[in-house]
């Protein structure tokens, strides 16, 4: 273990070094590389509701998709993955309705609500 006195520290003085250096030459601030068009609230609201939607209806699609190969192995005698499948339907079937009633939630209910006053 290095009992180094704490003042000698070259970090220290790197530091210092870097910090009056940057402080010289300040970085200059190119243009941004994403370009996100300005929206109407009601077009925002329109592309959150697709977005949120249509990951709701991709996910119900997926356990659709689970479901169907459950049955598939179930019919098959493989009930160790016609378990695993119906255990996937379920949490994706969970997943698909959370997004949508999340989704139905913040459109209509969070956005047009008045913000709280901040103190």
């Amino acid at each position: 273990m290095s009992h180094r006195d704490p003042a000698d520290d070259t970090f220290g003085t790197v530091e210092d070094r870097y910090q009056k250096w940057s402080e010289a030459n300040p970085r200059r601030r190119g243009p941004s590389a994403l370009k996100i068009p300005e929206l109407s609230d009601s077009a925002e609201k329109a592309v959150g509701m697709a977005v949120g939607f249509g990951a709701g209806a991709l996910l119900l699609l997926l356990a659709a998709v689970a479901g169907t190969a459950a049955a598939s192995w179930a019919r098959i005698d493989r009930s160790g993955a016609a378990v695993a499948y119906s255990i996937t339907t379920f949490f994706l079937l969970l997943a698909g309705l959370g997004a949508l009633a999340a989704t139905f939630n913040h459109v209509f209910r969070i956005i047009p609500g008045d913000a709280p006053e901040h103190h």
